[in-house]
């Protein structure tokens, strides 16, 4: 099994886009990439476009050599709606656009499989499904809530099996800080694990408890299962300081003999955390005052349209 992080936070952009290649099917998880649309009350810079753009390409290319195409929730950051035809001809697994999921989703949602529709070759409900392609074996999910509570609504895990090893990626669980997400982790025995990791570089709106349950989450998971490698990405690389506050699953990660990395180390790449580091790249830092950069317009899940085709 070859996986590929073709797009990550790590990387330079939001996303956690990846290609799973077996002898029997390769699968492009979540084919999109977006930026935040403010971090210290200021908007992208240039070089986050440029890689935005450079990853979007990235993500493109591989979609063509994928036979599955896979939607985790319609978050802009896992989902392009402006680029439906990336699709064309492939076996698409979408969340469910009807039942577990918030209001904003199901609008965006409806919109992305109309525009969709005419594309894939058949189109599925990700949700609890379940494919064998060969001697690979393609898992989701039930839909479970994006984050502490379902407030910005759900999410289906993908599960990729093929001899000894297992590929899980989490989409958007934010830890993981629920049971729920944990014994689907656990049942799941992954060898490699990609975990979205908890909000750290937002405070006010992802409590410290929350934080410190996804962290004991992680360890039972380091513990319990046959795990060999948890990358760690997505939200918690927008926080400068993300790998003190993840010692202790660096340690447990040494004590269990698991690598932890993020997804651009995965890659063999130079971690690039252009969003966490906005403020520099448009020549000053906020972190001498303690200033995190964080506050209500510093969410969301992505800066304005998505990218074109």
């Amino acid at each position: 099994m070859k996986i590929t992080p073709l797009a990550a936070d790590s990387l330079g952009a939001r996303s956690m886009a990846t290609l799973v290649e077996t002898p029997d099917v390769t699968v492009l998880i979540d084919p999109s990439v977006r930026l935040g649309p403010y971090r210290y009350d200021l908007r992208p810079h240039p070089t986050e476009k440029g890689r935005q753009k450079e990853l979007w390409q990235r993500i493109r290319s591989a979609a063509k050599s994928a036979n599955v195409l896979t939607v985790s929730h319609y978050h802009y950051d896992h989902h392009n709606p402006d680029a439906p035809s990336i699709f064309r001809g492939k076996l698409a697994f979408l969340k469910d656009g009807k039942f577990h999921i918030n209001r904003s989703q199901r609008e965006r949602a409806g919109a992305f499989v109309r525009a969709l529709k005419k594309y894939p070759k058949e189109i599925q409900v990700a949700d609890g499904n379940q494919m064998d392609f060969g001697g690979t074996e393609l898992l989701f999910s039930p839909a479970l809530p994006h984050g502490y509570n379902d407030e910005l609504g759900y999410v289906v895990m993908t599960r990729i099996a093929q001899g000894n090893e297992v590929f899980v990626h989490t989409a958007d669980v934010l830890g993981p800080p629920l049971k729920e997400h944990l014994s689907f982790l656990i049942d799941a025995q992954p060898t490699v694990l990609y975990v979205d990791g908890p909000m750290t570089h937002m405070p006010d709106h992802y409590p410290a408890e929350h934080t410190k349950r996804s962290l004991s989450h992680l360890l039972r998971i380091l513990r319990t299962t046959n795990v060999r490698t948890l990358i760690l990405d997505h939200h918690i690389l927008r926080d400068r300081e993300w790998r003190t506050r993840m010692d202790p699953v660096f340690r447990a990660g040494k004590e269990h003999d698991v690598g932890v990395l993020t997804a651009a180390e995965f890659a063999g790449k130079p971690v690039e955390q252009l969003e966490a580091n906005r403020d520099r790249l448009y020549g000053f830092d906020m972190s001498p005052k303690g200033i995190s950069g964080t506050g209500p317009s510093e969410g969301g899940d992505g800066e304005g349209a998505p990218l074109p085709e």
